[in-house]
C-alpha cells in the first residue's frame, strides 16, 4: 500500500458502465499516486526542454524556465488534480477544493503575516549575518519589486498550491499528520522540479547534487511552513499561495529582498527566516497543531474517513 494515499479517505462506487480496472478506478483508490504517475513524467518532459536548449540539444538557447514551470502548473498539474479529485470525491470534492483556493476570510493579522513576515524577517536575518540594506533607492525598489512579487501569486502560486497544499498535503495529513505529510509532499514537490537544475551552462555532477540537496531541504522547510499556516488560516489555500509568493520574493535571485540587500541571493537568510516564522506561528496556534487534519469543511458533504 502506498504511503502517499490515505485508505480511510472517501471512496465512490464505480458508476454504471465504468471500467473497474481502468485508470479512473485506480485514481479513486490511490488518488495521489495517480496524480504523480501523470504529473512527474509530463513534468520532467516539460521542465526538461530548457535544459535541452541550454546544452544545444534542441534549438532555442537560454529559454525562460519560469514559462515552462507555469505551463506545468496550469496545463498539467491543475487539470490532473481536478480530474483525480473528481474521480475520488466527485463534483462536491472539486467544489470544496476550489472553495479553499479562494478562501480569503482569515483575518487582517494573518493577511499581514503571509504578506510581510518572510521578507521582513529575511532582511533582519541577513543583516544579522553581516549584509547591509540598500536604502538609497528604497522607494523605487519597493515600487518595482512588490508588484513583481505579487503577480506570480495570481498566475502560478494559487494554482500550484491548489495542487500541493489543497490536495496532496491536506490529504496526506489525514493519515500521517502534519510533519510526515510535509516531508512526503516536499519529496514529490522537489522531485518534479529536478529538471530545472539541468538548465545550467556550468552543469556538473557535483553542482547538480548540491542543487538537489538545497532543493529538497528548502522544499521541506517550505512544506512544514505551509502545513502550519494552513492550520492558522482555516485551511486557506489562498493564504499559503500568498506565503509561497512571499517566500519567492524573499529568496529568489533579483527578487524583492535580493534587491534590498548586498551580498548575493539570500537563500540562507530566507531559510532561517522561514524556520523562525514557522516556529513563531506554531507557538501561536499550538492547539490546532496537536490534532489531525480532520476539518469537515474541507470534505464533500456526506463523506467520511472510514478505515
Amino acid at each position: 500500500m502506498s504511503t502517499l494515499d490515505d485508505p480511510r479517505s472517501p471512496r465512490r462506487a464505480p458508476g454504471p458502465g465504468s471500467a473497474a480496472g481502468g485508470f479512473r478506478a485506480f485514481a479513486r483508490r490511490r488518488p495521489i499516486t495517480a496524480l504523480l504517475l501523470v504529473a512527474i513524467p509530463l513534468g520532467w518532459a516539460i521542465l526538461g526542454v530548457p535544459a535541452l536548449a541550454t546544452h544545444g540539444l534542441i534549438p532555442g538557447g537560454d529559454l525562460p524556465v519560469e514559462v515552462f514551470a507555469l505551463a506545468l502548473t496550469v496545463l498539467v498539474m491543475l487539470p490532473a488534480t481536478v480530474w483525480v479529485v473528481s474521480a475520488a470525491e466527485g463534483r462536491a470534492g472539486v467544489r470544496v477544493l476550489f472553495s479553499r483556493t479562494f478562501r480569503w476570510r482569515f483575518g487582517p493579522a494573518w493577511w499581514a503575516t503571509v504578506l510581510v513576515a518572510l521578507p521582513v524577517t529575511t532582511v533582519a536575518v541577513a543583516v544579522a549575518l553581516g549584509e547591509s540594506v540598500q536604502t538609497a533607492d528604497l522607494a523605487s525598489t519597493l515600487a518595482r519589486e512588490v508588484p513583481l512579487m505579487l503577480l506570480p501569486i495570481v498566475l502560478v502560486n494559487m494554482w500550484e498550491e491548489t495542487v500541493w497544499a489543497g490536495f496532496v498535503q491536506t490529504r496526506l495529513e489525514r493519515r500521517h499528520g502534519l510533519l510526515a505529510a510535509a516531508a512526503l509532499t516536499a519529496v514529490a514537490f522537489a522531485g518534479i522540479h529536478l529538471p530545472m537544475l539541468l538548465a545550467d551552462d556550468d552543469l556538473s555532477a557535483s553542482s547538480f547534487l548540491a542543487g538537489a540537496a538545497i532543493l529538497f531541504g528548502a522544499a521541506l522547510v517550505v512544506r512544514v511552513m505551509v502545513g502550519v499556516f494552513l492550520r492558522a488560516t482555516a485551511g486557506s489555500v489562498l493564504a499559503v499561495a500568498v506565503l509561497h509568493g512571499s517566500w519567492n520574493g524573499s529568496t529568489g535571485e533579483g527578487g524583492l529582498v535580493d534587491d534590498l540587500l548586498s551580498g548575493g541571493q539570500p537563500v540562507l537568510a530566507g531559510v532561517i527566516a522561514a524556520v523562525l516564522v514557522t516556529a513563531g506561528v506554531a507557538a501561536l496556534v499550538r492547539p490546532a497543531l496537536t490534532r489531525r487534519s480532520e476539518d469537515r469543511t474541507d470534505r464533500p458533504a456526506g463523506t467520511t474517513t472510514g478505515s
